[in-house]
């Protein structure tokens, strides 16, 4: 089989120089030159070399000789993008995230996110989930805010995956299997061929994927089983030469166990009690929580005299509530263990028609469906505390239009128009909530009751108070769809390239969009007041390019984003009183925040070299985010409505009263506090660089590095979670959490030759930095190295290969996030009081076989 292998160099000053000066090295002349590739990234046809724009791409063979799975390994490839199956707080495949550029978000619903998925240019809502890398022509990530061309939540870039049209020639396959010592089992296949020569053609794939988990818990179940299978059908319908039609449907299920998860407790991994940091209020003396580098492994305390970190995988008998097919979302499907549970549809139709003056007409519609349903250890220990269920329902549907002008012309334009709607319902970050026991530590003698799940208590002498016993269901607390969204997008967009003389070029971008948010009751059916706002704007791009060669290019580009506002709902809803305890705790609360905003500033420089054997090309930017969504938690004693009447809060009688508990005894009653999220919009700073380059040293040598720095600073952001253990909350000065400032890779291949047989090799190396776990820069996880490993064999139409994945069997934490720590007595500070960090492990070393059969 014959291979186009690609890569990048190993020293980026050693590109920089070839770009420029006359090498001096002895390079194989029968080299050949690197493959030209071409992308859509701005809805056209364009060189990447030559398009002005950030782009990182990867073909069809690139995806087959790196055994790119998902959007994780697109990410270890890609300087300034950030994506790993824990993409917040929760670990597992359930809320990923999309990160370009140290562009992160607090917010739960995928309606927020600051970066997107598209597939063939139809945007997927939560796309990024378990999806599959298979049936692909490329993967394009575009990199900066992207609103001309792709709109909605590539507010700081987009991942394009362009899927392979079938052969209309002759009729074909492909078989791609591996597995490994670990238990890992991936099977892809695919066939297609001509229904009419030439003129109609199909497609259809699928996909059967197994990992068993690398990791054991507490209870002696596996953490971290997957399970996905995927199937895709395209129709591609070419009558003219003119005229293309494309059609495509795909299905998906997931099916997984308890992820690989750990908890890192920061009362038992204490390292901020007797410190002093500098924080925007001044000195501060954190207590409770982890300064510095979070512990791993044998340096991790659970339990005193434990060294492991502690899990549940078996859900009790007792907790039957929680496996209840009847949940507040429709749809979802049923989950009776530890685990999740996830049905997709997408299906999506394009059809474009070129005139013969060069003038063209693109249509595209696109629809997708997704319903979720995960049972997970909510307090991530082994002690049977408490469990969530966390069901999901989304749906987007979108469509577009636009006309683009001749591209051989000095003058050359695109006009289109797009619309876009989305349902997102959900049970909430914290989802229909469960316990089994819990306790309250008034005073803080957070090690008076440790094993708070082992009987009932109360001791009046330390303000101790336990309730329930171990799996037996004590309470289930509903989720009220506090996270649920509607969205309808539309936009006029467009724009005008003009060639001031032949080697420089000013191009003007826009959109003006209307995004309207809804939330309320006429989304979820809560019974709460619809609340509903229109957020405007027309967002620019302009950007000047020169091309000083024909293997230079330099450009210049300013650019705006944006996302839209949100409620800071149980504000809104509240009354009189309730809104004077939000104020009390902070005056700038409103009920509406105005949208994000983000305005960018790029200078890049693309460069061919070595007689087009090597190519370099380097990003630097600066960003300015404003209105940043804050959360922050704020105690409530809230007033007894209507629906509330007849709970433990609100017996008869006190509609209109505070909520308050009441003795049995008949003594005074207590004041009772809700604890309520609110968002507070703050501010930052973003620069960084961003280096690509690859070269073919000799016919057979390809050498190459990514690099990536991002420097991050907030100039206002309150962030009070973590007040009760930093001693403050005003994050000024800090870092954006949870993306490193460096990331780098590299690798080498080499084509050999045995008993005249071809053969090959690849070498892959992937750094990740330190990352805080959260905004208040405490916490970090320590850096990492991963090494992976390929030796294969090539025959005409056959290839085998032996793969070594974490080569040097590497132990860190992948990520991780600030956790509430459910499992130790809570003061009524309740999710603030005490903390840890949720943690994500990578996995260990793997070895295994892969066969790739073309027929």
């Amino acid at each position: 089989m014959k291979r186009s292998t690609r890569f990048t160099l190993s020293s980026a000053v050693a590109f920089a120089v070839a770009g420029v000066i006359p090498s001096t090295v002895t390079v194989a002349q029968e080299s050949a030159a690197l493959e030209e590739v071409v992308v859509t990234a701005r809805k056209r046809d364009e060189s990447l070399q030559e398009i002005p724009v950030a782009v990182s791409v990867f073909g069809a063979e690139d995806i087959l000789m790196t055994d790119m799975r998902d959007l994780e390994d697109v990410a270890l490839h890609t300087p300034g993008f950030q994506f790993m199956n824990q993409g917040n707080q929760q670990p597992g495949r359930y809320n990923t995230q999309l990160q370009f550029r140290g562009l992160t978000t607090a917010q739960f619903s995928p309606s927020f996110a600051t970066g997107a998925l598209f597939i063939d240019g139809v945007y997927v809502l939560n796309g990024g989930t378990s999806l599959s890398l298979m049936d692909l022509e490329r993967v394009e990530v575009i990199k900066g805010p992207q609103s001309a061309y792709f709109a909605r939540n590539t507010f700081g870039g987009a991942v394009n995956l362009i899927t392979r049209d079938p052969n209309a020639e002759a009729f074909g396959g492909e078989i791609n299997a591996s597995m490994s010592d670990r238990g890992r089992t991936d099977i892809s296949g695919l066939i297609e061929g001509p229904i009419i020569k030439d003129v109609l053609a199909f497609s259809v794939s699928g996909r059967f994927y197994d990992k068993e988990g690398h990791y054991t818990a507490t209870d002696g179940g596996r953490t971290g089983d997957e399970e996905t299978t995927t199937f895709n059908g395209v129709i591609n319908w070419t009558p003219t030469d003119n005229f293309k039609l494309k059609m495509r449907y795909s299905t998906s299920e997931d099916d997984d166990g308890a992820p690989s998860q750990g908890y890192v407790s920061g009362i038992m991994n204490d390292t901020c009690t007797g410190t002093t940091v500098n924080s925007a209020e001044g000195p501060a003396n954190p207590v409770n929580y982890i300064c510095g580098t979070v512990p791993y492994g044998n340096s991790v305390t659970v339990d005193p005299g434990s060294n492991i970190i502690s899990s549940n995988t078996i859900l009790p008998v007792d907790m039957s509530d929680l496996t209840d097919p009847t949940t507040n979302i429709d749809g979802v499907p049923g989950v009776t263990s530890i685990g999740m549970k996830r049905e997709s549809e997408r299906f999506s139709i394009a059809a474009g028609y070129q005139f013969d003056s060069g003038y063209s007409i693109d249509v595209s519609y696109g629809k997708n469906e997704q319903e979720v349903n995960w049972i997970r250890d909510f307090d991530l220990s082994d002690r049977l505390g408490w469990w969530s269920r966390d069901p999901q329902n989304m749906d987007d549907e979108s469509w577009e239009i636009r006309f683009t002008s001749p591209q051989d012309q000095r003058l050359r334009w695109l006009v289109g128009y797009s619309y876009y709607e989305q349902e997102f319902l959900a049970s909430g970050s914290g989802g229909d909530a469960a316990t089994s026991c819990f306790a309250f530590d008034f005073y803080g003698y957070s090690d008076a009751y440790p094993d708070i799940c082992v009987y009932s208590f109360f001791d009046p002498a330390i303000g101790g108070l336990g309730m329930g016993r171990p799996g037996n269901a004590l309470g289930i607390f509903r989720n009220n769809l506090t996270n649920t969204d509607q969205a309808e997008v539309s936009g006029v967009f467009g724009s005008i390239d003009f060639d001031i003389t032949d080697n420089l070029t000013v191009i003007l971008e826009g959109r003006f969009v209307e995004d309207t948010l809804i939330k309320g009751n006429s989304v979820a059916g809560t019974g709460d007041t619809r609340l509903e706002e229109e957020f405007d704007d027309f967002l620019p791009r302009a950007i000047v390019r020169w091309t000083p060669s024909d293997n230079t290019t330099l450009y210049a580009s300013w650019s705006e984003g944006q996302i839209a506002g949100d409620f800071n709902t149980f504000y809104a809803q509240a009354d009189e009183r309730e809104k004077a305890q939000y104020i009390a705790q902070d005056s700038t609360v409103a009920e509406l925040l105005d949208a994000e905003t983000l305005e960018a500033i790029e200078f890049g420089w693309k460069q061919r070299f070595w007689d087009g054997r090597g190519q370099m090309n380097i990003a630097v930017y600066m960003q300015t985010w404003e209105n940043i969504k804050g959360r922050s938690s704020f105690l409530i004693n809230e007033t007894c409505r209507a629906g509330d009447i007849g709970s433990a809060q609100c017996p008869d009688g006190t509609l209109g009263q505070p909520k308050a508990t009441y003795p049995a005894d008949g003594g005074d009653a207590i004041p009772f506090f809700n604890s309520r999220n609110i968002l507070i919009p703050g501010d930052a700073d973003i620069w960084g660089v961003e280096f690509e380059g690859k070269a073919a040293i000799t016919d057979r040598t390809e050498v190459g590095v990514n690099i990536s720095y991002i420097e991050s600073e907030y100039d206002d952001y309150t962030f009070n979670f973590v007040a009760p253990i930093a001693g403050f909350s005003q994050m000024s000065g800090n870092q954006t959490p949870r993306q490193p400032k460096n990331t780098m890779s590299a690798y080498v291949s080499h084509d050999f030759s045995l008993f005249n047989q071809g053969g090959y090799w690849r070498l892959d190396w992937f750094h990740q930095g330190e990352s805080y776990v959260d905004e208040s820069n405490l916490a970090k996880l320590d850096s990492y190295n991963l090494f992976n490993l390929r030796i294969g064999l090539e025959w005409e139409n056959l290839m085998a290969e032996l793969f070594v994945m974490n080569l040097t069997d590497e132990e860190a934490w992948q990520t991780g996030a600030r956790w509430t720590d459910f499992s130790s007595p809570s003061q009524f500070a309740f999710l603030t009081a005490k903390q840890g960090v949720a943690v994500s492990p990578l996995d260990k070393r793997e070895v295994g076989l892969r066969v790739n059969w073309k027929f």
